[in-house]
């Protein structure tokens, strides 16, 4: 006779956010980044976050069960919104179902990811409370810095916190394989398998830069603001990618007539920002939300 399966379907979401440099130092202290931001480097720039809660334990990504009467697809925004107070409005996109029969303890879980992005300016008043909702970084340029002083950037395919990918090599025989949490020296960071949750998250997050695509629309969200020097833009790109990108090819790139942003009128010369003056840029068209969200 066949054993009795208590099943659970449940959902994670996996909420990435970029943040300046400035803006964490003044969460210093909170408990609410992971690192603290003195462990980031005195980067002025962007570094990007996945948001997380306290378990029981460890730290997780926000999740619960499927409840009989929504989609998968509601019950990741219904999640966000009760256990981050977030009413999402960016798009969410599924990843593959994670159905390894030991997730669970007493009962068998299968777990339905999505992933999306919000702007921290929609996020900062959900950080802390009850369940101390958090930031747990997955790129920096002080992660990627460390990746190229220890092997040298250009031999992995994008690199993070929460695993990466080495580029092959034919001549030594290495081929192009992806190295996860539980694999590597520094070890798991969040409980359960949401480490891997992440990991395949950001790989899909890398898509939104391919080619001539508008990562705004295919992010729908603008965490750069109205106007933005293309070397926001950029770092933007290198810290979502978890790769650093030729400036002199980028700006060739986004100068294109094709391109999905159009020069302003304006210059940017404020004493906080490095370099000279520069130009200020703004989007053609502004990201389009998910009417699914509605």
């Amino acid at each position: 006779m066949a054993n009795d399966i208590f099943m659970r379907l449940e959902v994670e979401v996996v909420i990435f956010t970029v943040v300046e440099h400035a803006t964490l130092q003044k969460l210093s202290g909170l408990g609410l980044i992971s690192p603290e931001p003195e462990l980031l480097g005195d980067s002025a720039g962007l570094s990007l976050f996945v948001v997380t809660l306290q378990g029981e334990g460890d730290r997780i990504l926000p999740g619960d069960a499927i409840l009989p009467d929504e989609s998968i697809e509601r019950a990741a925004r219904r999640i966000a919104h009760e256990r981050l107070g977030i009413s999402l409005k960016s798009k969410l996109r599924a990843l593959k179902a994670f159905d390894d029969p030991k997730r669970g303890n007493d009962q068998r879980v299968i777990s339905f990811p999505f992933w999306g992005m919000v702007n921290f300016e929609d996020l900062k008043q959900y950080l802390g409370g009850r369940d101390r909702v958090g930031l747990e970084l997955v790129s920096s340029q002080a992660v990627m810095a460390d990746f190229d002083a220890k092997a040298g950037l250009e031999k992995y395919d994008g690199v993070s916190r929460f695993g990466y990918r080495v580029m092959p090599n034919t001549k030594l025989g290495i081929p192009h394989a992806k190295h996860l949490t539980s694999e590597i020296a520094s070890g798991r960071i969040l409980a359960n398998d949401h480490d891997d949750m992440v990991f395949y998250s950001w790989r899909e997050l890398r898509h939104a830069f391919a080619s001539k695509l508008d990562p705004f629309n295919y992010l729908s969200i603008n965490p750069l603001g109205d106007e933005f020097r293309i070397s926001d833009l950029q770092e933007f790109q290198e810290v979502c990618r978890g790769e650093i990108v030729s400036r002199d090819a980028f700006r060739r790139t986004m100068m294109k007539e094709e391109s999905y942003l159009r020069k302003t009128m304006q210059i940017d010369s404020s004493a906080s920002r490095p370099g000279k003056p520069a130009n200020l840029y703004s989007l053609a068209q502004p990201p389009v939300g998910d009417d699914s969200s509605s």
